[in-house]
């Protein structure tokens, strides 16, 4: 893998940071977790495949358009209901 995904960085340093600042230590460990976890993933993808986890779902949604659409309705469905989730507890 030649590109560094700054996005994907950024986006975990920048949940860190917040969560670092806010004093929620448990959320500090659960991130650093899934981002060990998703390094180890990406790692073995890459090296089995050629391909990032990413990479893989983009060239599968290429060859499903209406499959990718609903599992990324799926997705933001269920990140909807997370944040519902933190806010109301439920």
């Amino acid at each position: 893998m030649s590109k560094v995904p700054w996005g994907i960085l950024i986006m975990f340093a920048g949940l860190g940071l917040a969560f670092a600042l806010a004093g929620l230590s448990w959320w500090l460990v659960f991130l650093a977790g899934v981002s060990v976890w998703l390094a180890v993933v990406e790692y073995l993808a890459v090296r089995r495949t050629g391909l990032t986890i990413s990479g893989q779902f983009l060239a599968w949604a290429r060859r499903h358009p209406w499959a990718a659409g609903a599992m990324a309705a799926l997705l933001g469905a269920a990140v909807g209901y997370l944040i519902y989730h933190l806010v109301t507890g439920y």
